[in-house]
């Protein structure tokens, strides 16, 4: 056997071993999840221990969304959260009815209690980031919660979320999971 052809075999077998290792990670990790996904995390305090309720700003960035976007107002505002500390934004770029809509939705739920705000840009600049940010910049919260125009939250959400910006450990974000509506598809 050449040199060349030795070589060729050393980084195929090297190669090879490097898939088994990786791969027998993946099924370490899965093990290690089954094993401890009861057990609670230390240091997260429950929703009747925290210091404080803090003030909670909701952004929902939203372009030509009408489709959803009467969904995704409803299940944002059955969020239970004390009203006094939330507020919600509806940022929307949109360019078709879906800015009629949006602004009718919201003032619905203005007259029924509900701290929601419309912001609309004309100009779009930085698409979703440009609208998030801008949305920033008036925000009251200490905390932002950004649901795309998809996205369905639980009513508890915010309650379970919160307690973890709370634990031993300082928290700069928290991502939760989600899932699909049309997951069948």
């Amino acid at each position: 056997m050449d040199l060349a052809s030795l070589s060729l075999l050393f980084a195929y077998f090297g190669t090879l071993g490097f898939l088994a290792l990786f791969g027998w990670h993946r099924y370490y990790l899965t093990f290690l999840y089954f094993r401890h996904r009861d057990r609670p995390i230390l240091g997260v305090p429950t929703w009747d221990t925290l210091p404080e309720i803090p003030f909670v700003t909701v952004q929902l960035p939203i372009y030509n969304e009408k489709f959803v976007v009467s969904r995704l107002l409803a299940a944002v505002t059955r969020l239970d959260y004390p009203r006094d500390r939330l507020e919600i934004q509806v940022l929307d770029d949109s360019t078709d009815e879906t800015q009629a809509l949006a602004r009718r939705e919201v003032e619905n739920y203005q007259k029924a209690g509900v701290p929601i705000c419309y912001l609309h840009r004309k100009d779009r600049e930085g698409y979703k980031a440009g609208a998030l940010q801008a949305g920033l910049e008036v925000a009251k919260g200490k905390y932002i919660a950004v649901f795309d125009a998809d996205f369905l939250p639980n009513s508890d959400f915010l309650r379970r979320l919160i307690p973890y910006f709370y634990a031993q450990e300082p928290v700069g974000m928290v991502q939760a999971r989600w899932g699909h509506l049309n997951q069948d598809y």
